[in-house]
């Protein structure tokens, strides 16, 4: 017999928060999982997957998955959803990915010269959490339950939290302070016009203004010193209009803000603030051109530590009964703030999207990354999903509305 849904503190007070955003900002399509955008950093590394080390799984049947003691409760799926729609689906998946293996999928030239897969597969890890309980885990590829997985802008994610955790410490005094204030070492008489009325608010929703002409670079050399002075020197004037624009220049500036209140970088303090509570130790952080941890992209997690962050999403910042982060700053995250007017809504790094399951409409919240690495809530159906893949970078959003989340409606 299937468990009642179980509405957590998150879908209560989700409505509330959901259109508790300030005057519209002008919008851009995006999804967030289009290619990095970065004006004065480095690219990272978008890794390329060795098929020799594919593991062919044969024909998958249903296993309870198993306890690690890292905090994640295990239960039967049997006991909550009939499993065989989903058992299906990761056996169409493990098809898709011993296809990739064998060469069959289709390629695409980068615009570097180099020839890349585009497959409709390579999805690597599916985990289903339902009223907090870790009811589905498969892994498929070269994935593990203990491998971590690079993550793209769910290191965005992240950032957001950091800054809510910077926030809650009284290192920053709120999302609405001028972001001159908390980066002494800019020169104000040097900056683009407009600058001067920037606000963190305005980094975390992507709707700065701050457009860098390419091709317009600095002359010196970055360092962590004159790292911010650069972008906000080069940006073009910030219009009164603003507009929303996906672009990892925000994080830059709030990597060094961060760096500035905490002295600690990002990997550092959400290591020691966020992570650690949660019992995530194996994780990494890509380095930014100045020497920071780079906030844009570049993290690397395993799957059920994505989860674990996905858990404490949907539980309003708690992880085990213990409150990791301020509730009140898990709401403005993944509250609507920009994007009103496009499928895909933003928040503070955090995305949501309505999806329609017979009949009836729910609103998901979810980290994305580029090449199709997610964390999906959903708190109308206490269910919490994560995939990781290399080059399926819509492919999950199909996947979580079209056979994750109905296989939980009655």
């Amino acid at each position: 017999m299937k468990n009642k849904i179980r509405h957590s503190w998150y879908a209560v007070t989700l409505l509330a928060c959901a259109c508790a955003f300030a005057s519209p900002v002008m919008a851009q399509q995006s999804t967030g999982t289009e290619n990095e955008k970065v004006s004065l950093n480095v690219k990272s590394k978008f890794p390329f997957v060795d098929r020799s080390q594919f593991v062919d799984r044969g024909e998958i049947s249903y296993q309870v998955p198993e306890s690690r003691e890292d905090g994640i409760q295990v239960g039967d799926g049997n006991k909550v959803i009939d499993v065989s729609s989903i058992i299906a689906f990761a056996n169409k998946i493990e098809k898709q990915n011993q296809a990739f293996k064998a060469g069959k999928g289709k390629s695409a030239k980068k615009s570097d010269g180099k020839w890349s897969p585009k497959v409709q597969g390579t999805v690597d890890s599916l985990l289903i959490a339902k009223g907090g309980i870790l009811i589905v885990e498969e892994y498929f590829a070269d994935a593990r339950w203990d491998r971590q997985h690079y993550q793209m802008s769910i290191t965005k994610s992240i950032m957001s939290y950091a800054i809510g955790k910077a926030i809650e410490q009284g290192k920053i005094k709120s999302e609405n302070d001028l972001i001159l204030d908390y980066l002494p070492e800019v020169d104000r008489s040097k900056v683009a016009p407009g600058v001067e009325a920037l606000t963190l608010k305005d980094l975390l929703t992507m709707s700065s203004g701050i457009r860098i002409k390419r091709g317009n670079k600095s002359q010196t050399q970055i360092t962590l010193k004159n790292h911010a002075q650069v972008i906000l020197s080069l940006s073009n004037p910030i219009p009164e209009q603003k507009k929303y624009k996906y672009d990892g220049v925000n994080l830059d500036l709030l990597g060094h803000i961060l760096f500035n209140t905490t002295g600690k970088t990002l990997g550092e303090f959400a290591g020691e603030y966020i992570f650690a509570p949660m019992g995530i130790k194996d994780f990494k952080f890509g380095k930014s051109i100045c020497g920071l941890d780079k906030g844009a992209a570049g993290m690397a997690l395993t799957s059920r530590d994505m989860l674990k962050v996905g858990l404490m999403t949907a539980a309003g910042g708690k992880w085990n009964g213990k409150q990791v982060l301020n509730s009140e700053w898990v709401k403005k995250a993944t509250a609507v703030h920009v994007n009103q007017d496009q499928p895909h809504h933003y928040g503070y790094f955090w995305w949501s999207h309505e999806i329609d399951i017979k009949g009836q409409s729910y609103r998901v919240r979810s980290a994305r990354g580029a090449g199709g690495q997610y964390i999906f809530v959903l708190p109308e159906l206490d269910l919490v999903c994560v995939f990781t893949s290399y080059y399926s970078p819509n492919n999950p959003l199909t996947y979580f509305e079209e056979v994750v989340a109905p296989s939980f409606v009655d």
